[in-house]
């Protein structure tokens, strides 16, 4: 009998998850530039968790063998590593088996045509390095760290895995409602048909014949209800099948906030009766809606009340060193009153965007940046982009992608027919392709050019100065809104001037985003600096947030931050989570209403 749908939490990505898999996380040989040691995988080089002491720069070898004990030609056997940073190059039993470049998407090879029974070799080759022209976030991109510019880490810092499959199996799926049609739609993709050397057998078998293939559908409503469907193969496409499904015969049972509803999806793939691959996965039903005055979540205004979190765990940097460090995060967040979390300058583990989407905690996804531009930056960012949107459109709680952040690495885009600002509104043309139903932030801070929610960064030193700032954007000033000249930027950094001065909003016409919410995505950041009007953090906090609520300007805020991340001593919490405020102050603080909003 067919067991019924679940969500798999014992898996490294519960929204693609095998029953088959089998975890090499674990005691790994590893050696750079002529030294060995042994790794903690999947903790990454440069975090004392790793158990090794090596630099976060150079080439790193891994080793180890595992074993298939019940290998069989007519299987295929799949290696998946949640994250390498940052060129990857993988080899099976001596042969090279893939390469990936970028260290924040998951990837994945089929190494059945090398694998064989019994003992296997692998061995995985990462290069890292402080250039600046690669993807990199807070990494420091200068050989030591320095301002906010944190310690680097290398190589594999999400879990490895290998699971199994039959002879044709399900490559990737994409699902999402189209609530005007009242449907739930979906398209899933098999894998090539590409001849295996160790199996001739293999290449007659029955179930590469695409009319005798079927897809079916396991669906587990949040209610417990069980429905079963067929999807249809795709006309002149024997490799794809598709499949419609009215919302109304699943209850429509909507995701939000406060109703976190999941629905546990799995997918069957079938030869006649015979059983070729099975996926676990999930998805919500959650509608998103920007207008002028915000955000609206399945019809219903919500007001952004977000919290800044960098991703950094004691010991493990990058990874936790236990997997519910995450879910007491998040839960740490919800308990202060924040509905939403702004991931910032880095792309965190598909388990941490699942405890999101099961606990109710909106989240953006924030591409981290590189910080000087090259064609082949350019090209590595798409590539990985593509990638990382791909693997995560499951997600209802992410709700906003973020591309760029204070125009970091994207300097040229003040030339106006310059490669760089080219290569932006590409970006943005792509992610609205590809992922057309979230809201898009061009550029996070200031000089927006085409964004669907004009975000806002500010760390003025004095409340008053705050106020004065959102005056001067409710007066649409045209000093403060489009004043841009290459020497007040390089004044802004080379004399420090972030708790004095603001950066202009746009580098386009303001006019063309008359209609776009407003967002003050970063400011407080109390304790790295002080406020020039003294008192205690908590008191700040109160009232600067009380100012934002009041001013009736904004459609939420994000307050910089969750706990302290290396130099930036400004979290709500330390570096080991442990309270620097009166956090009920900040839970009630959370609780007010703003003014002039419905929400």
């Amino acid at each position: 009998m067919n067991r019924p749908a679940a969500i798999r939490e014992d898996h490294p990505n519960p929204a693609w998850a095998r029953q088959s898999w089998r975890s090499l996380d674990g005691i790994w040989d590893i050696s750079w530039r002529g030294q060995r040691s042994r790794i903690r995988v999947p903790f990454p080089v440069g975090s004392p968790a790793s158990g090794v002491n090596f630099p976060d720069h150079g080439r790193f070898i891994y080793r180890r063998d595992f074993e298939l004990s019940e290998y069989s030609p007519e299987k295929h056997y799949l290696l998946h590593i949640g994250a390498s940073d940052y060129r990857t190059v993988v080899r099976v039993n001596g042969v090279k088996i893939g390469n990936h470049t970028g260290g924040y998407a998951s990837f994945s090879f089929d190494i059945s045509g090398v694998a064989r029974a019994g003992q296997n070799s692998l061995e995985i080759q990462v290069r890292d390095s402080h250039s600046p022209f690669q993807v990199r976030g807070k990494q420091t991109f200068l050989p030591k760290p320095f301002a906010v510019w944190y310690a680097g880490i290398s190589g594999m810092w999400q879990s490895v895995w290998i699971e199994e499959t039959g002879p044709r199996y399900i490559s990737k799926a994409s699902v999402r409602p189209d609530f005007s049609k009242g449907m739930l739609e979906g398209l899933v993709t098999l894998n090539q048909l590409v001849a295996l050397p160790t199996s001739k057998a293999f290449e007659h078998d029955a179930s590469r014949a695409p009319s005798r293939m079927r897809l079916i559908l396991d669906i587990v409503a949040p209610d417990g209800k069980a429905f079963t469907f067929e999807a249809r193969p795709v006309a002149l496409a024997a490799d794809q099948f598709d499949f419609s499904i009215p919302l109304a015969t699943l209850g429509d049972r909507r995701w939000s906030v406060e109703r976190p509803h999941l629905y546990a999806l799995r997918y069957r793939l079938l030869n006649s009766d015979r059983e070729l691959d099975a996926v676990d996965s999930y998805f919500g039903l959650r509608s998103i809606e920007v207008d002028h005055s915000g955000m609206l979540i399945n019809g219903t205004r919500i007001y952004l009340r977000m919290v800044l979190d960098q991703g950094y765990y004691p010991g493990g940097v990058y990874t936790p060193e236990r997997v519910d460090t995450m879910e007491r995060d998040i839960r740490a967040m919800r308990e202060m009153g924040f509905n939403g979390a702004r991931i910032h300058e880095k792309v965190e583990s598909p388990y941490f965007q699942y405890l999101c989407d099961k606990l109710g905690l909106l989240t953006t996804f924030e591409m981290p940046s590189f910080y000087l531009a090259s064609k082949r930056g350019f090209a590595a960012y798409r590539q990985e982009l593509e990638e990382l949107i791909e693997r995560d459109m499951v997600h209802p709680s992410c709700v906003i992608r973020i591309l760029f952040n204070e125009t970091w690495g994207i300097w040229r885009i003040y030339a106006r027919h310059s490669a760089t600002r080219r290569f932006v509104l590409e970006m943005i043309e792509l992610c609205r392709k590809l992922d057309p139903d979230r809201p898009i932030i061009d550029n996070s801070g200031w000089e927006h050019l085409r964004t669907d929610i004009v975000d806002v960064h500010h760390y003025l030193k004095t409340s008053a100065m705050a106020r004065e700032f959102y005056a001067r954007i409710a007066a649409r000033d045209p000093d403060t809104l489009t004043r841009v000249s290459t020497r007040a930027v390089i004044a802004f950094y080379l004399r420090n001037l972030i708790a004095t001065t603001t950066r202009a909003l746009f580098l386009g016409q303001p006019e063309e985003h008359r209609d776009a919410p407003i967002f003050l995505s970063e400011y407080g950041g109390f304790g790295w600096y002080s406020a020039g009007e003294g008192g205690s953090a908590i008191e700040d906090i109160e009232r600067y947030t009380g100012d934002i609520l009041e001013s009736g300007l904004f459609c939420g805020y994000c307050y910089t931050q969750f706990c302290d991340t290396g130099s930036e001593v400004n979290g709500l919490l330390t570096a080991n989570r442990v309270p620097k405020v009166d956090t009920t102050r900040v839970t009630a603080l959370n609780a007010r209403a703003p003014r002039n909003t419905l929400a």
